[in-house]
């Protein structure tokens, strides 16, 4: 488990250059951040063909809509790209 209890994370755009700093907890879900990101009108709302993925951008690596961040190696200062994917055909 990691040793931190919330971290503070850089959410980038994914068609620009925007970038979103956020404040997630240890149980901050992929999911929840995204909806998060909405909210505060950082991107659209999922919906339709949109859909979006998160990428670790330290390791490469996709991170789980259902898992948490931090859980998923996110660290204090790291930043995260969020990706828009086609959803449906």
């Amino acid at each position: 488990m990691a040793n931190a209890s919330k971290a503070t994370v850089t959410f980038l755009h994914p068609r620009d250059s925007r970038e979103f700093k956020a404040e997630v907890g240890a149980a901050t879900t992929g999911t929840q951040a995204v909806d998060g990101l909405v909210k505060a009108n950082f991107i659209e709302a999922p919906g339709g063909t949109r859909a979006y993925s998160l990428q670790h951008q330290k390791t490469g690596k996709s991170i789980p809509l259902s898992a948490s961040l931090i859980a998923s190696g996110v660290q204090d200062g790291d930043a995260v790209a969020v990706t828009e994917t086609s959803a449906g055909a």
